[in-house]
């Protein structure tokens, strides 16, 4: 019995839960941070903090669910190929556990799709209409984000004309402006993590499509021109995953480009104070 499947697995278990309760409290510990960093009272860019950390909390628990499973499964696998003594198969079902959860989401929602789709044309319609849901989020997120640093650019240079009038002292001035600076800080951890939960979810609308069409992701992502007729097909079945795919990486520049406007404003003020 001890050398059998079943005994590996249940040897493994302890590991594997282990890893899979370390990805749910990370994932816990995220959700935390957000939601007590979008809130502040006294503090008009609250808003759209609010917003960004909302539209990223319609999708966590997904996301860990997913993660979750894959490290289980993963670690299952794992177990099973090292067999060998105890610490060989703790050691496999470690191994297999990170693997997994590190393609957990989008090797789940793949597994879900196939299992729940009747045909190879059936998942793709499917992924293609979470991708143009996908896109509305992304959209809103974008907005958010957007407005968020448009709102502390107006902060700082309403301090700057305060400074410049001579209406707040210059260690007052110093005070607020490290407090705006604290602000962003926690800005740029809402915005990343928003950020890369709408990346981790486009990684699996094209991965998806890419292993139900046998396509190149760089071409079902429209990072690649087709070369082929299959490439086309795969690309108008699925037209919603290569704009959500593109509209990701947009905004995500446009956000660099707004961040990097907020931290030369708060270069230019630290300059002026001195």
């Amino acid at each position: 019995m001890m050398n059998s499947p079943r005994g590996r697995t249940v040897r493994a278990a302890p590991a594997v839960l282990a890893v899979a309760g370390m990805l749910l409290l990370g994932a816990c510990d995220e959700q935390i941070t957000l939601t007590q960093t979008a809130q502040d009272p006294n503090d008009n860019c609250t808003p759209f903090r609010q917003q960004i950390s909302d539209a990223r909390r319609t999708e966590i628990q997904k996301q860990t669910q997913n993660a979750v499973a894959g490290a289980v499964v993963g670690g299952i696998l794992g177990a099973l190929v090292a067999g060998g003594d105890s610490q060989q198969r703790a050691r496999g079902a470690l191994i297999g556990a990170a693997a997994g959860g590190l393609a957990g989401y989008s090797a789940t929602y793949y597994n879900q799709k196939k299992q729940r789709s009747s045909d190879a044309a059936a998942l793709l319609r499917s992924v293609n209409a979470d991708a143009s849901r996908e896109s509305a989020l992304v959209s809103r997120t974008g907005k958010a984000a957007n407005s968020l640093r448009s709102c502390r650019i107006s902060q700082l240079a309403a301090l700057e004309s305060r400074v410049k009038r001579q209406q707040v002292s210059k260690s007052q001035a110093k005070a607020e402006l490290r407090q705006i600076r604290a602000k962003v800080s926690g800005d740029n951890r809402i915005i990343s993590a928003a950020f890369n939960g709408i990346g981790q979810r486009v990684d699996a609308y094209v991965d998806a499509t890419a292993a139900e069409t046998g396509v190149n992701r760089a071409i079902v992502a429209n990072q690649r021109a087709a070369q082929n007729a299959r490439d086309r097909r795969a690309r108008a079945a699925t037209p919603n995953v290569a704009r959500v795919s593109t509209q990701s990486s947009q905004i995500r520049a446009a956000d660099k480009r707004a961040s990097d406007a907020v931290d030369r404003k708060l270069n230019s003020l630290e300059i002026l104070l001195g």
